[in-house]
């Protein structure tokens, strides 16, 4: 069975980008489709957390997938770990007030901005929201990264150590009940993984 994959390709596009003189790239990024902007940053960001996470992933093999493919839809990504065809859904925690900031400040060409942020009402948001959803994976494993990105928004680790010590065997018991083998947090702008659940 052949692999799915969107048509198209960040890492072609990457490529390129990263050859595109620094003065002419927002014109280039300006130019891109909206879509592809999105699969792009989600590319970018699982690359990252790839090499981050300690997994023998084949890079090459890194492809998103088209998520009008399936139904119920692929997740994001698959690709080789130690040989294998693995899926990973990603999972963006951020405050609503912060991405909603974030999005104006990018539309103003604004390099700087601030704003209030919640640590754990955006991760419990989309662990639950992600862990309900169904996935077609045709027998595959899968796992979730949720990724902190937005707004270079950082978690407290002291606080977030803390809360997943509490909640533990709550979340593991809600992974069992969702598709996923295992529950990644990993920190995009520092570029290291914060913690992994397994089911």
């Amino acid at each position: 069975m052949p692999r799915p994959r969107i048509p198209w390709d960040p890492a072609a596009f990457h490529e390129w980008y990263e050859k595109v003189p620094d003065h002419m790239r927002q014109c280039a990024w300006d130019d891109l489709e909206r879509d592809h902007r999105k699969v792009y940053v989600e590319w970018k960001t699982f690359r990252a957390f790839a090499t981050a996470s300690g997994l023998d992933i084949d890079l090459r093999s890194i492809e998103m997938c088209d998520p009008n493919a399936a139904a119920p839809p692929m997740p994001d990504v698959n690709c080789l770990v130690s040989g294998e065809l693995v899926y990973f859904e990603l999972g963006e925690v951020t405050g609503e007030n912060l991405a909603r900031t974030a999005s104006i400040a990018l539309k103003n060409r604004q390099k700087i901005f601030g704003g209030a942020v919640s640590q754990r009402q955006p991760l419990i948001r989309i662990f639950l929201k992600k862990c309900r959803k169904r996935y077609t994976t045709n027998g595959r494993p899968s796992h979730l990264v949720l990724h902190f990105a937005v707004g270079r928004q950082s978690p407290f680790e002291p606080q977030l150590n803390d809360d997943l010590e509490k909640w533990r065997d709550r979340l593991i018991q809600r992974i069992r009940r969702s598709q996923f083998s295992s529950i990644w947090l990993y920190d995009d702008w520092k570029k290291v993984v914060l913690a992994r659940l397994d089911r």
